[in-house]
């Protein structure tokens, strides 16, 4: 997992560059460990879907519904750990596919996370300033339906509390990665992570379509990709990106999903 060191000085940057509060932060934070305080599931329930597992990480860009085709026509799923960040969700249900963990900060299409948690994906809820009303008003309804098959468990960008965890990462799909890679998986897949200029349709419950990104949206995309280029320059774990097009990660070498079908055998 990326040290809080090594993490403090790229969160600096972030809250700079987008005017964030660390204090906000930090105060959703503390809010999201005392809701879910002597609830939320220990950090080895995600770790042994992950450890020494292949992972595919679905993240919401426009390409997801043609990688998640790509992915049942090979019998990937079969075979693979899923984590679905945030809205991406939606595809994955659409497409009959269950996660078996959500990475979400409450923006995307919270019925279907809800639908997916009581149907056995664990969430791991993300806390930012911006989002103290959806936490206070969501992560109840998690933990009312938390069974022994599923569970809740938090993730921050600041300091980390009891049940909140911090393992890097500021966008929901590249803390996805950021999480498997901290949990050792032995091969991530990134899958629908266009990190471009469109949003894909799945991002915000709000669109029908893909979209032109605004530009904070392609900022964010910005510092996702850097984030990513940096954790695969130390990565332990395999990590390929399975999106196609022109998405190109520096330090992640583009796959085929057919290689990695064969790689995940």
């Amino acid at each position: 997992m990326v040290s809080l060191e090594a993490w403090w000085p790229r969160y600096l940057e972030i809250v700079a560059r987008f005017g964030y509060s660390i204090e906000e932060d930090q105060r959703a934070t503390d809010l999201l460990s005392g809701i879910i305080s002597g609830q939320a599931i220990p950090l080895s329930n995600i770790s042994s879907l992950v450890t020494k597992r292949n992972v595919l990480v679905c993240g919401a860009g426009p390409s997801l519904t043609r990688n998640l085709e790509e992915i049942i026509q090979n019998n990937i799923n079969q075979e693979t750990t899923i984590i679905s960040a945030d809205g991406a969700t939606t595809a994955l249900l659409e497409y009959d596919l269950q996660p078996d963990l959500i990475v979400s900060d409450l923006d995307g299409n919270v019925p279907d996370i809800l639908q997916a948690h009581l149907a056995g994906s664990i969430v791991l809820v993300h806390a930012h300033g911006d989002n103290t009303s959806a936490l206070e008003h969501y992560v109840p309804m998690l933990l009312q339906d938390q069974t022994e098959g599923n569970g809740v468990l938090g993730s921050t960008q600041a300091r980390p509390r009891p049940g909140v965890i911090n393992s890097g990462g500021f966008t929901d799909g590249d803390r996805c990665v950021f999480l498997a890679e901290a949990l050792r998986a032995n091969i991530i897949g990134l899958v629908g992570m266009d990190l471009g200029v469109f949003v894909g349709r799945y991002s915000k419950p709000s669109l029908s379509s893909d979209i032109l990104a605004s530009k904070t949206k392609r900022e964010k995309l910005s510092v996702a990709k850097a984030l990513l280029e940096w954790l695969a320059s130390q990565s332990q774990s395999k990590i390929v990106n399975l999106t196609g097009g022109t998405t190109q990660i520096s330090g992640i070498p583009d796959q085929v999903i057919t290689e990695f079908a064969w790689d995940a055998q």
